[in-house]
């Protein structure tokens, strides 16, 4: 796991740990199809992301029915494919008045108690964005290296 791609994976499974604490609270998806995808997409790249780091650790990469390095690129692949509806659905339908959310931070009410231990709803709708971007590029850079170590040989 200390290899570059090693590190990638620790990273896309820690930016993934926390875009699942600012959506912790059902009210900010819950019975919107469009954002509960979004949260099924973290959940389903956080599970293939961590077996494939328990696999790693396990010294278990041989037992699956394909080459290790071809699991990575489809896994890279499936998980860029995937964040990617959930970087233009997830600022979509939480930022998009047409969708009856609020746009601004200074009309959320939930920001305006400025409780130092409080994360506004706005506020955590802009951080999962922002984490969902930045594990957009962490899975871009999972899959050039991926496909690096499959089609080029050295």
């Amino acid at each position: 796991m200390a290899s570059e791609l090693g590190l990638l994976k620790v990273l896309e499974t820690f930016v993934a740990c926390l875009i699942f604490v600012f959506i912790n609270s059902p009210y900010v998806y819950h019975n919107r199809p469009a954002l509960e995808w979004c949260v099924a997409v973290y959940a389903l790249c956080f599970v293939l992301t961590a077996l494939t780091i328990l696999l790693s650790l396990g010294h278990c990469t041989n037992m699956l029915p394909i080459r290790f390095p071809s699991f990575l690129l489809g896994l890279a692949l499936l998980s860029v494919l995937l964040y990617a509806t959930a970087l233009v659905l997830w600022p979509l339908y939480q930022f998009n008045e047409k969708y009856g959310v609020q746009p601004w931070q200074t009309r959320d009410v939930s920001c305006s108690d400025r409780n130092p231990y409080l994360v506004c709803i706005w506020d955590r709708q802009l951080a999962v964005t922002n984490l969902t971007a930045v594990n957009l590029l962490a899975y871009v850079g999972d899959l050039v290296y991926s496909a690096h170590l499959v089609f080029v040989k050295v």
